[in-house]
């Protein structure tokens, strides 16, 4: 479970924890065909550069086993912290696996 902690100056504490299969399946659904496909159309209708540049650097399915097989790993380094950021305005954010 991925833990993300966001304390700001006006005592403001929030917790997010993010289990892994909803993070699976969050990342299976913005790497669908579908969608890779609409920001593939966005991106090239909003462009100022109008090239014929593609969204998709990669096969859909071979993004999918990337991403599964990261998230995999990540279950093996439990307690890694990912981000701990202190801005000057006091907020804090804090990501652990």
């Amino acid at each position: 479970m991925i833990h993300v902690k966001i304390k700001t100056d006006q005592n403001l504490k929030l917790n997010i924890p993010i289990p892994y299969a909803i993070l699976q399946a969050g990342c299976s659904l913005l790497s669908s065909e579908l969608v890779l496909r609409q920001l593939t159309k966005w991106t090239t209708q909003y462009s100022d550069n109008k090239s014929t540049a593609s969204f998709m650097p990669l096969n859909s399915k071979l993004s999918k086993q990337m991403i599964k097989q990261t998230i995999r790993e990540l279950r093996h380094h439990k307690g890694l912290v990912i981000v701990d950021v202190k801005m000057k305005d006091g907020t804090e954010v804090f990501v652990r696996l």
